[in-house]
C-alpha cells in the first residue's frame, strides 16, 4: 500500500508477511487456525452493501419518511439504509435484489414525471404525497410498486428496531423478559427443569 492509498483510508490487505506473523502468533499462543480462518484473513474486505450511492441516498430518504425522527432517533439516524443495503447483498436472492432496485428506479421515475426532479430533491410534502400513492397502489404506481413498498417498510422496521436506539429508546428491551424468580416451590411429579 502506498502513502496515497493510506491517506485515502484504504483498508490494507493481509500480505504474506502479515499472514506469517499471524501464524507464528497463533503458534505461540497454542492456537490452531483452520484453512477457512486463514482464507478469511487473506481475503480482501467484502463490499459493504448492494446499493450504489444514488440508490442508497434514495433508500435513506424513504426510510426516514417511514420512521421519522421524533423524540427518538429516526431511521436515518440509526443508519437503516446501510443495514437495508447489507441485508439485500447478504440475504436476498438475485431476483429479489433486481426487484428492489427496479422499485427504487420506479419511485425516482414517478417523481421525475410528477415533479421534474429526483425523489430526493422533491419538497417533503411532495415526497409524502407520492409515498401515500405508492402505499395505496394508486396512479402513477401499481400493485407491484405497492408490494415493493411493503417490502421496503418491512426492511426499514427490521433495520430500525434491531438497532441500539430502536431497541432501547423506542422499545423497552428486557434481556430477561418477565424478570428472574429464583425461589420457586418445587412440586413432586413435575418436570422442574422446564420452569
Amino acid at each position: 500500500m502506498n502513502t496515497e492509498e493510506a491517506g485515502r483510508g484504504a483498508a490494507p490487505a493481509f500480505s504474506g508477511e502479515r499472514r506469517a506473523t499471524l501464524l507464528r502468533l497463533a503458534g505461540l499462543c497454542g492456537l490452531a487456525l483452520s484453512g477457512d480462518a486463514l482464507a478469511a484473513l487473506a481475503a480482501p474486505k467484502p463490499a459493504a452493501g448492494l446499493l450504489a450511492p444514488d440508490a442508497l441516498a434514495l433508500t435513506a430518504v424513504l426510510a426516514e419518511l417511514i420512521i421519522p425522527r421524533t423524540d427518538t432517533p429516526g431511521a436515518l439516524a440509526v443508519g437503516a439504509h446501510h443495514t437495508i443495503s447489507h441485508l439485500l447483498r447478504a440475504c436476498a436472492a438475485p431476483e429479489d435484489q433486481a426487484r428492489f432496485l427496479a422499485g427504487l428506479a420506479r419511485i425516482d421515475a414517478a417523481a421525475r414525471a410528477r415533479g421534474g426532479k429526483r425523489f430526493t430533491a422533491l419538497a417533503p410534502a411532495r415526497q409524502t404525497a407520492l409515498l401515500h400513492a405508492l402505499d395505496a397502489g394508486k396512479e402513477p404506481f401499481n400493485d407491484e410498486d405497492q408490494r415493493f413498498f411493503q417490502q421496503l417498510k418491512s426492511y426499514t422496521a427490521l433495520a430500525y428496531y434491531t438497532s441500539e436506539a430502536g431497541a432501547t429508546r423506542e422499545l423497552v428491551y428486557l434481556p430477561v423478559p418477565g424478570g428472574y424468580k429464583g425461589d420457586l416451590p418445587l412440586k413432586k411429579n413435575r418436570r422442574n427443569w422446564a420452569l
